[in-house]
């Protein structure tokens, strides 16, 4: 299947790599945006109990990761409705002056409001550009190179795994947590202007809104108002938080159906599946949020210990991105999850075992890096063929689904996980983490159905896209 118009680049007849001449700007200006989102995931995660610490008042931790997914939904729908009326140039440049507003915030904030409503827009910068990117890749790369710009995301993303959480308690250290979102704002203003020479050559499109975006904006705000609602349900006391959980979760089924391919939540095959395999790859991803607690709490590490221990992650994220780019084409997709989700699970379990035992932490660094590895191995198999499948006028509706999905599984894996914590607050503190990653392990699970022995390779004809 063709993408892109005739006046894209991805259509230019060029035999080339992605960093050949025709795509090396492109490649260079999205891999410098990515790793800006990136090390603001990383470097937040690293630091984030510092930050709690300093601002006095640990029961927020979740709510710092929560509040920027739940606001990130309303921006992937509002930028894949936006890429498909206007254009890719729209919504990414949008999205990076939003992004940047939101991390200048969080340079100047004094207390923990100001720096949630700062998170807040940082969730909403980032999601609109991450939909961008993602329509951006359909519209230039042709199909034989998306695998290999996906790929190259995971080396965008391992940079800052690597560096980026050490750098960060080295920035705490020296100076203040403030500073972390400064040099994130740095590296954003670089990414920018990269990107522009790019963005700029891009048709912009006429498009109308129709009665189906509203429909769809609705419902990402429900959707975003409910993810919000279950993390903060966290915060109350334990009978009223479970009774929230289970009656927020049907209103989130509810209103992501809108935001996604028809039958996704069914797992139906082709894109479907594709999308749900997200939400899933995206709840196990979740697990990594409470590494730094864990390493905090049970082991008295500080922020630059536990930043290496998510270097670890990043790294093995990328070697199973690359191994899977380089040398699994010939698997076909359902073998590719089933190794994905043979990383997964284990290192889950590993991670809760090292909790509950006691021994060495660098064990449950490990663990996580196998759950990194099984993640990095998939993740763009799902991306690039959901693209491949869909035509290119939904380019911007298909990115947007794969976020949405992906964000949603994790602010609900992370509710999971806060909830757990909770409930067993009476217990050791090892024994609490042992529950919380058995209990994020389990969300493997419905993966490994989705594509249990017998399931077929997505293809066109099984195509469920509204």
């Amino acid at each position: 299947m063709q993408r892109g118009s005739a006046n894209t680049p991805g259509d230019r007849p060029d035999g080339g790599g992605i960093f050949s001449p025709t795509y090396l700007a492109t490649t260079v200006g999205l891999l410098m945006a990515i790793t800006a989102c990136a090390f603001d995931n990383t470097a937040v995660t690293a630091v984030m109990p510092r930050i709690t610490e300093v601002l006095g008042d640990t029961r927020s931790y979740s709510l710092a990761f929560a509040i920027p997914f739940a606001v990130s939904i309303v921006a992937m729908v509002a930028a894949g409705i936006a890429t498909d009326v206007a254009g890719v140039r729209l919504s990414l440049l949008s999205g990076t002056g939003i992004l940047a507003v939101g991390l200048a915030l969080s340079v100047v904030a004094p207390d923990m409001t100001v720096f949630l409503i700062s998170r807040g827009i940082q969730g909403f910068g980032i999601g609109a550009v991450i939909v961008a990117i993602y329509a951006l890749i359909a519209q230039v790369y042709p199909a034989r190179l998306r695998a290999p710009v996906f790929a190259a995301f995971s080396g965008a993303w391992v940079i800052p795994s690597l560096v980026g959480p050490a750098l960060a308690g080295v920035l705490t250290e020296t100076f203040s947590w403030h500073s972390v979102f400064l040099f994130t704002l740095v590296l954003l203003l670089v990414a920018a202007g990269l990107l522009w020479s790019s963005v700029r050559r891009l048709p912009v499109t006429r498009g109308t809104l129709s009665p189906r975006s509203t429909r769809m904006l609705l419902a990402a705000l429900a959707l975003s108002a409910a993810a919000g609602i279950l993390n903060y349900s966290s915060q109350l006391a334990l009978g009223a938080a479970f009774l929230g959980f289970v009656l927020v979760l049907p209103v989130i089924a509810v209103s992501i159906r809108p935001l996604v391919p028809a039958g996704t939540l069914r797992g139906h095959p082709g894109v479907p599946r594709l999308v749900s395999s997200r939400v899933l790859t995206d709840m196990v991803l979740a697990a990594e949020i409470y590494i730094p607690l864990l390493l905090a709490e049970v082991y008295g590490l500080g922020p630059t210990l536990t930043g290496l221990g998510l270097t670890v992650s990043g790294v093995t994220w990328f070697i199973g991105s690359h191994i899977q780019a380089r040398h699994a084409a010939h698997l076909s997709t359902p073998v590719v999850c089933r190794l994905a989700a043979a990383g997964m699970a284990p290192g889950l379990i590993i991670v809760a075992l090292t909790a509950v035992s006691g021994i060495h932490w660098a064990f449950a660094v490990a663990g996580w890096g196998l759950s990194a590895f099984g993640i990095g191995f998939v993740y763009p198999r799902i991306s690039s063929d959901a693209l491949e499948l869909s035509p290119p006028e939904r380019t911007g509706f298909i990115g947007s689904a794969l976020q949405v999905a992906g964000i949603t599984g994790m602010t609900v894996a992370v509710a999971v996980g806060a909830l757990t914590l909770a409930l067993t607050a009476g217990l050791d503190v090892h024994w609490r983490f042992l529950t919380t990653y058995l209990v994020l392990a389990a969300g493997v699970l419905p993966f490994i159905w989705l594509w249990r022995p017998g399931v077929e390779e997505p293809s066109p004809e099984s195509l469920r896209v509204r």
